[in-house]
């Protein structure tokens, strides 16, 4: 047997090389031929030719700082039948398969490779190639058609990847295409795996960083896969950290612990939707709660506690106990009062800068001073007089009562009472005692409503006999004050309509709302900031004007927004002498989709000048076809009543 000797130290028999060359003339696909490492077909059954390849990763050494090209390097020498260089145009195809033997239905009838081959490995790539004077060539294998994506392979794919190469004269059919078979005495190797060289098997980086603890490097697990201390890093540059990235806990806790042996744990638990901490936590800034909070042992805070702390036109309540049996310190927005939901007892001074006013009886158990009056009287200067005597009711003995005489006046009319004895009472009741235009009267069931009387006492019978009698005379009163509240309802009597110099483009309008059965000015703009207008309301004092109401400004509004982002208004008042006056509670950035009313008082040291005027500003906000809309205006004050 004639043998034919190549560079590459690989040996191909020449003369079984020959016979199957004719088969592959007749065009028969399905005696397409095979060649080992060294490729022979003929043309007009005349020519050999002859190919030696290999194939590398390009990987430079110098550029070990970058990810390596992904491409490979094929090298070719085309030889003769004869041993001659080849060097004209030719064809050669290369196709990536899982399987080293090739079958006859591994390409089509016209000679194309079938991609939809169970052993087809998704790549192909053809090249026309013209060796150099002795026959050799090289291609870059990607270049064209880009390599697959070899770290998305199984690792069964990868261990079973194969190269198969064919070649042809480049003006010839598909069907002209000759097989590199790797080994013709085994029909079953006819494709050249892909394998590894030595230094890929353990190379010394990946993508240039080397295992170690320093920038850069790669970290290297311990037993257990965890990480080395030494390698978890101070922070990282990452948005977010996530436990449970998979979404796999459906229940139970998900867990960061903070030391083995110490076992602090923050847990979230799935099944209950809470985060816990099992040891105290402290917190160096503020702590937001959009819910509530919950707390088994005492909250101790270093400051104070604030409770509506956005200042929000509503109620607010500090709640003791559960709903099975609790009471409440609640702070009423309208009335601006306290209240308590039980009994208030105080260790200490109980001090009032206002009024104190108690709605059933007080019940003093020590000493009782008053610095002040007391419905006008100095008590403190009360000594026994005509004053205790007149109209006094008291116990006539069983049944019975004795009223005082004493002079009054009802109705512009005044009478001198000359008094009485052994008026009867009704047993087991309150019995209410007063005088109206018909004289003394007595009865159980109150205190008139809705005429003229003046009240004496109520006296308490049980048992055939008067257990107390309660005085409620008024001893000393003046009726020469009357408080008065005006309103002013859209379009305001003496207001006035001004921009402020800037950012005033918009439509100042009036409308009504019937649900309301109010009027209001309505102010929207179209521009993408804020711009806003005035509504300058003037108020002339009256000549008789004393002081202002516990109230004196309470001013109704509504935006088509809750944001004072998009629509709000902001309230301002001018004493007589033009200054600026401060107003109790929140009086900017008002904000509301439903009508509210925020109520003010004056305080600071403000000048009001009987028959003097004061201005009231409202200022009005929108932007993007928000609205801002103001309503009903109120003002209370005191004033003396006319002679």
């Amino acid at each position: 047997m004639r043998k034919l000797f190549i560079n590459s130290g690989l040996v191909v028999d020449s003369s079984k090389r020959g016979n199957r060359g004719n088969l592959r003339n007749q065009g028969n696909l399905g005696n397409r031929r095979k060649q080992p490492n060294i490729l022979i077909f003929h043309y007009s059954n005349i020519i050999s030719l002859f190919i030696f390849f290999s194939f590398i990763f390009v990987i430079s050494a110098a550029e070990a700082s970058t990810t390596a090209p992904q491409k490979l390097v094929y090298n070719g020498h085309l030889l003769d039948s004869s041993g001659t260089a080849i060097t004209t145009s030719h064809s050669v195809r290369f196709s990536f398969w899982t399987s080293a033997d090739y079958v006859s239905t591994d390409v089509t009838s016209t000679g194309a490779l079938h991609t939809a081959a169970t052993t087809y490995a998704s790549w192909n790539e053809t090249f026309t190639v013209t060796p150099n004077s002795s026959g050799y060539f090289n291609v870059e294998l990607g270049s064209g058609t880009s390599l697959p994506d070899f770290s998305a392979m199984s690792t069964s794919t990868l261990n079973n990847l194969h190269l198969q190469v064919e070649v042809k004269a480049a003006s010839d059919a598909d069907t002209s295409y000759e097989l590199l078979d790797r080994d013709t005495s085994n029909p079953s190797l006819d494709r050249a795996p892909l394998l590894s060289v030595p230094f890929a098997l353990n190379a010394d980086l990946l993508d240039g960083h080397d295992t170690g603890t320093a920038s850069g490097s790669i970290p290297v697990l311990l037993t257990g896969g965890l990480l080395p201390v030494s390698t978890i890093p101070g922070g990282t540059n990452q948005d977010t950290f996530t436990l449970d990235n998979d979404n796999s806990v459906s229940s139970g806790n998900i867990g960061l612990t903070f030391g083995q042996n110490l076992g602090k744990v923050l847990e979230y638990d799935v099944t209950n939707s809470t985060f816990s901490f099992n040891d105290a936590v402290r917190v160096g800034g503020t702590l937001t709660a959009t819910g509530g909070l919950t707390a088994s042992g005492t909250i101790a805070t270093e400051s104070g506690v604030v409770i509506n702390v956005e200042n929000e036109a509503k109620d607010s309540v500090l709640v003791f106990g559960n709903p099975l049996g609790q009471e409440t310190l609640k702070f009423l927005n309208n009335e601006h009062v306290f209240e308590f939901s039980d009994d208030l007892r105080t260790t200490g001074d109980l001090s009032a800068s206002g009024v104190l006013a108690v709605e059933s009886d007080a019940t003093v158990g020590g000493n009782l001073t008053v610095e002040g009056l007391i419905n006008g009287i100095d008590i403190n200067s009360l000594v026994s007089s005509e004053d205790d005597y007149h109209l006094k009711v008291s116990s006539g003995g069983g049944l019975t009562i004795d009223v005082a005489g004493g002079s009054y006046r009802l109705g512009g009319n005044v009478t001198n009472y000359a008094g009485t004895t052994g008026e009867p009472v009704s047993d087991d009741t309150t019995n209410y005692v007063y005088i109206n235009t018909g004289g003394l009267v007595i009865n159980q069931t109150g205190f008139p409503t809705d005429h003229m009387y003046i009240q004496l006492s109520t006296v308490l019978t049980a048992g055939g006999d008067i257990s107390t009698v309660t005085d409620r005379r008024i001893f000393n009163s003046s009726d020469t004050e009357r408080t008065v509240t005006k309103v002013f309802r859209p379009e305001f009597e003496g207001a006035s309509y001004l921009g402020d110099g800037s950012s005033n483009v918009g439509q100042l309008s009036v409308s009504h709302s019937g649900g309301n059965l109010m009027n209001y000015y309505k102010w929207t703009s179209t521009r993408s900031s804020l711009n806003d207008y005035d509504v300058l309301l003037r108020v002339t004092l009256p000549p008789d004007f004393v002081r202002w109401g516990s109230t004196p400004l309470s001013v109704s509004y509504k935006s088509s927004s809750s944001n004072a982002a998009d629509n709000k208004m902001d309230i301002a008042v001018f004493d007589s002498s033009g200054s600026t006056v401060t107003l109790s509670g929140t009086s900017t950035g008002l904000a509301n989709t439903g009508w509210t009313t925020t109520t003010h008082t004056f305080s600071g040291s403000p000048t009001w000048t009987a028959g003097s005027e004061s201005l009231v500003r409202l200022r009005m906000y929108a932007k993007d076809d928000e609205e801002m809309h103001l309503g009903t205006v109120k003002l209370t004050y005191v004033e003396l009543l006319s002679e």
